[in-house]
């Protein structure tokens, strides 16, 4: 499996993990501008002729806090549909049995 992390016109693709619970262990760091909407991730499992994705997650930027270091982290069900107001993500909806440990925080200054 591989998760890709797309946020505004960036995206960033995770290594391929085998097993049943994968681990990535991976830091991104995006430059966005302050008027962004949120973030979507999207969990993929790798096929021989073609991947199949496994779950999605949208996480509005307002609910993104800041801090100067990593943290625990939390738990984040993923879902099965992208909500969408015309090509515009709102949301996702119908959770999968997937779920995904994630730290994320705005970077302050040091």
């Amino acid at each position: 499996t591989y998760v890709v992390l797309k946020v505004q016109n960036l995206k960033s693709t995770t290594t391929d993990r085998r097993g049943s619970e994968p681990c990535w262990e991976q830091d991104f760091m995006f430059e966005i501008r302050a008027d962004g909407k949120g973030f979507l991730i999207e969990l993929w499992k790798k096929g021989l002729l073609w991947d199949s994705i496994l779950g999605v997650l949208w996480i509005p930027l307002a609910m993104v806090e800041r801090a100067t270091d990593e943290g625990p982290g939390s738990w984040w069900t993923l879902h099965s549909e992208v909500i969408k107001n015309g090509s515009e993500i709102q949301g996702t909806k119908t959770p999968t049995p997937h779920e995904i440990l994630l730290d994320v925080y705005f970077a302050l200054p040091f």
